[in-house]
């Protein structure tokens, strides 16, 4: 078979020939040490100095213009100052040079005029195939080349890959894994200003490299959100993609014209359409490098069952709780489980889970070989989480009884594949990077020093394993492109034509082409009108609402009336309501009033689509009500929708024990709001100029739904 092409990035990330632009003799300029460092990592390929004043910098031979550098030349690192890049980019690309680190700053990030200067480099690069890390960024390291073009010395090398909005999160995360002794690097980026290859055009390339196991990523924005879901689709099912997302507490962009826009919001769209793509968003820039080694080790996490092991009952309580808190499960271990680790420590008095190996007498490490066995064999159990002085034997009591806690140590790597589940390790002699715990690490099972941190690398598990399954139910929904019914386009053709959005009466015969039930209503425009409605609902409790092209919030408005009953009363609420709705706004324009039967009691709920800056579409579902701005508890996910995607979106709301029936209330028809919302993001994909759908309140209840109020918003009317 023919071997598998190269990827355009292949030669800039890893390159067989750097061009040092810029370089010197002064030890205090970059031009200096970019050299400097490619020599002290070994670089395998080779180093162009190009400077017109010298003939050799650092033991090699330099030449005046890179044009007269021989031999083909994969990178350029721009060591020069920012008002040259142009003319340096513009010498790269005759010379057909392949990509250029801009180290530089000055450009977009410091105003209007770097901007401009960000623009004409991309221009210049563009025309010429050249393609540009940065610009105001630290560089890169790529271990296939041992090519340290970042600067920071012992750069710990192994198969994660690591990107970055921040070049100082970087040298911190290095740091971090120099000092905990975390798995290494394959490659390194700090991305910079994104003039030109963007974070998504990265990971297609790591994500196409077989010596990267995980991706780890830092970040503060993107410049195209939706071309990175789009790779991290088809990434992440192969390899962990696993995100720290700055920004968590902003504001974000609000929109004043409805409810549903009001909820858009950079952080919580950024990482609920980053998960739903597969990506494992962490909430501590701490757990970033963990969780990527973890993820990069374990095999698939079935289901959220874990159990606990230690020797000591302190660190199995602090464990109990937060596995609880991560939203884990302690498994129920099987009555022969149980009964085999009794033969082993007889006076346990814990061996249902969490299981205390210690038994009262002195831990032995070889108690630990038949326990984990018979642990991972447990149907019951999806991973294992060992807690407390595993590793540390030698130092806390004897080297005679730390002499089983090496081969056992390989051995529950062996088990951990045998069984396909993760293990995990927290040791209170994590930080002395003791013998045992490098045995443990070597055999491929991750240690940690704080419970807390094993647990988020176990919730991570088993968050990526959902995550995946609902990725698979995600890509068959968008094999089918669903279909504008003509009945539904005429209703956007003629308010467009008339310059307005769509009214509440024609949002919902909208909804109901596309089967989407929708309570029974009528228009009315006079009092007797309204009056003569009411035998259309014999015996039915009544609500009337305003119907005005310029009344958004009709409630505000003093457009809505409740529990009516009879002709006499609806045609009382026709009069108070067009007299409040022209007290409130003279100029209103108004169509008449709704009049639609009372819903049941239940759960009021929001279901909606917003258009975001970065993403486009995106559909919204949580508490509804008057109060869905300050309650907050909504979820976002990138339409088309799985009935696995919109149920997830149920699980997410914090106050999700209201639609399992609170304080003796009868649970939602879950599977129903489910196929709301799924139908909610086919109307979306179907009619593209509709930018806002805002579909509350929704009242849930045991049968059901009904949808009490509808509006949309149409792309470029007032």
């Amino acid at each position: 078979m023919p071997a598998a092409a190269r990827h355009p990035l292949e030669p800039v990330l890893n390159p067989r020939s750097i061009a040092v632009i810029g370089a010197s003799r002064d030890p205090s300029k970059r031009g200096y040490r970019a050299i400097l460092s490619l020599q002290a990592d070994g670089y395998l390929g080779t180093i162009l100095p190009i400077n017109p004043r010298e003939r050799d910098i650092l033991g090699l031979p330099a030449y005046a213009s890179v044009a007269d550098a021989p031999g083909e030349i994969d990178l350029a690192i721009v060591c020069t100052a920012a008002a040259t890049t142009p003319d340096v980019i513009e010498a790269c690309g005759v010379r057909g040079v392949r990509g250029a680190i801009l180290l530089a700053a000055g450009f977009s990030e410091a105003g209007e005029e770097g901007r401009r200067l960000e623009e004409r480099t991309l221009e210049v690069a563009r025309r010429h195939g050249v393609r540009l890390i940065g610009p105001n960024t630290n560089g890169m390291f790529s271990a296939r080349m041992r090519c340290n073009a970042w600067g920071l010395p012992d750069i710990p090398v192994g198969p994660l890959a690591l990107m970055s909005n921040s070049a100082n999160v970087v040298t911190s995360l290095v740091l971090q894994a120099r000092v905990l002794g975390h798995m290494g690097l394959h490659t390194l980026l700090s991305v910079g200003n994104q003039a030109d290859i963007l974070f998504h055009e990265y990971l297609d390339c790591l994500g196409s490299d077989a010596d990267v196991h995980a991706v780890m990523m830092y970040l503060e924005g993107f410049k195209d959100a939706r071309a990175f879901a789009q790779v991290a689709r088809r990434t992440t099912p192969d390899k962990p993609v696993v995100m720290y997302v700055a920004g968590r507490t902003g504001e974000g962009k609000r929109a004043a014209k409805s409810h549903s826009g009001s909820l858009a919001g950079a952080y919580p769209v950024n990482r609920d359409l980053l998960r739903q793509s597969g990506v494992t968003v962490v909430e501590r820039l701490y757990h970033l490098y963990p969780v990527s080694e973890a993820l990069s080790l374990f095999p698939p996490m079935r289901g959220r069952r874990v159990a606990v092991l230690s020797e000591g009952g302190g660190p199995i309580t602090v464990a109990a709780d937060a596995l609880v808190e991560a939203g884990l499960e302690l498994a129920p271990l099987t009555e022969a489980t149980q009964a085999l680790i009794h033969s082993v420590v007889p006076n346990a008095t814990a061996i249902s889970n969490p299981v205390d190996a210690g038994g009262g007498t002195d831990p032995r490490a070889d108690y630990y070989r038949p326990i984990t066995q018979a642990i991972l064999a447990d149907p019951n159990v999806d991973a294992l989480l060992i807690v407390g002085i595993w590793g540390g034997y030698a130092e806390r009591f004897s080297a005679a009884a730390s002499a089983d806690e090496e081969p056992v140590s390989r051995l529950l790597g062996d088990l951990m594949r045998e069984h396909g589940k993760p293990v995990i390790v927290q040791s209170h002699f994590a930080d002395l990077r003791t013998k045992a715990l490098g045995v443990l690490r070597e055999a491929g099972v991750p240690y940690q020093r704080h419970v807390e941190v094993a647990v988020q690398c176990l919730a991570a598990a088993a968050d990526r394993s959902a995550a995946l399954r609902r990725l698979a139910g995600s890509v068959a929904a968008a094999a089918t492109a669903p279909a504008a019914p003509a009945e539904a386009d005429a209703l956007i053709a003629r308010a467009r034509a008339e310059g307005r959005h769509l009214l509440e009466p024609e949002a919902r015969e909208l909804l109901r082409a596309h089967a989407i039930p929708v309570p029974s209503h009528r228009m009315v425009a006079s009092a007797a009108e309204a009056a003569a409605a009411a035998a259309e609902f014999p015996d039915r409790l009544l609500a009337m609402k305003v119907v005005s092209r310029d009344i958004v919030h009709k409630s505000e408005a003093g457009g809505v009336q409740l529990r009516l009953r009879g002709g006499e009363a609806l045609a009382g609420a026709f009069t108070t309501i067009r007299e409040r709705a022209q007290a409130w706004r003279a100029d209103a324009r108004l169509s008449g009033c709704l009049v639609t039967p009372m819903a049941e009691p239940g759960v009021e709920l929001i279901v909606g689509v917003i258009r975001d800056g970065q993403h486009g579409p995106v559909v919204v579902a949580g508490l509804g009500g008057v109060f869905v701005e300050q309650l907050g508890d909504v979820a976002f996910r990138a339409p088309p929708l799985s009935r696995e995607d919109a149920l997830s979106m149920l699980d997410q709301l914090r106050f999700r024990s209201l639609l399992e029936g609170a304080r003796g209330a009868a649970p939602v028809d879950r599977e129903a709001i489910a196929d709301l919302i799924v139908r909610v993001a086919q109307v979306a994909l179907a009619h593209p100029d509709i930018v806002e759908i805002d579909l509350n309140p929704v009242i849930a209840h045991g049968s059901g739904y009904t949808l009490v109020d509808a509006r949309m918003l149409l792309e470029g009317v007032d």
